[in-house]
């Protein structure tokens, strides 16, 4: 095989595709050589919460959304930290992580936890903040950056992300969240979960 043949996971195709051959022997390996996966952890009431750092390591917040999810939390102590904040004062969650790096991101990071909802959550979460060794980024009820995700509402499979979704869509979701049609469901957040999502 000639040097300048592309491997076949590369970004330089063609080829761009696997035979099924390949395909066949591939997942075999995984059903049968590599053996069972591991059980999928149960899903419980559970606060999404995720951004990084961009290129020039400032934090981001994205929209946190209450969810039904298998708890996702850090495995490791880093130089980050995710507050959850009531309007007190007073922290209702603090957690130490690594910020993962993202692979060919010129030093971008990001990161997604899904953290078991407490009680006390719903009626007193004021804000939420990310801080870094390069500053910090709040998302408080202040913040106004809408963003839907749409999920079939019989299996909880997500179906799409949509940021700044149109008017009537935000106006609709504010208003009742929910369904957005047969067999789908829409979660709404415009930064701090609302008051709909938390009794969802």
């Amino acid at each position: 095989m000639p040097q300048s043949t592309p491997d076949l996971m590369s970004y330089c195709g063609p080829p761009d595709g696997s035979s099924d051959y390949h395909f066949i022997k591939a997942l075999r390996f995984r059903l049968v050589d590599e053996g069972g996966g591991a059980a999928t952890p149960a899903t419980t009431r559970s606060l999404l919460v995720w951004g990084g750092v961009d290129a020039e390591n400032a934090p981001f917040l994205e929209p946190a959304f209450v969810v039904d999810a298998p708890p996702l939390v850090p495995q490791s102590d880093g130089d980050y930290e995710l507050t959850g904040w009531a309007a007190d004062g007073g922290a209702l969650f603090s957690l130490s992580f690594a910020m993962p790096e993202v692979a060919d991101g010129e030093g971008e990071g990001s990161f997604v936890f899904a953290l078991p909802v407490q009680p006390a959550w719903a009626e007193n979460l004021a804000s939420i903040t990310l801080s870094g060794p390069e500053g910090s980024a709040t998302l408080d009820g202040s913040t106004d950056r809408p963003m839907a995700i749409l999920r079939n509402s019989r299996t909880g499979q997500v179906r799409g992300f949509l940021r700044d979704p149109a008017p009537p869509t935000q106006a609709a979701a504010d208003a009742v969240g929910g369904a957005a049609g047969q067999g789908t469901e829409v979660l709404f957040s415009r930064g701090i979960p609302g008051a709909n999502a938390w009794r969802r």
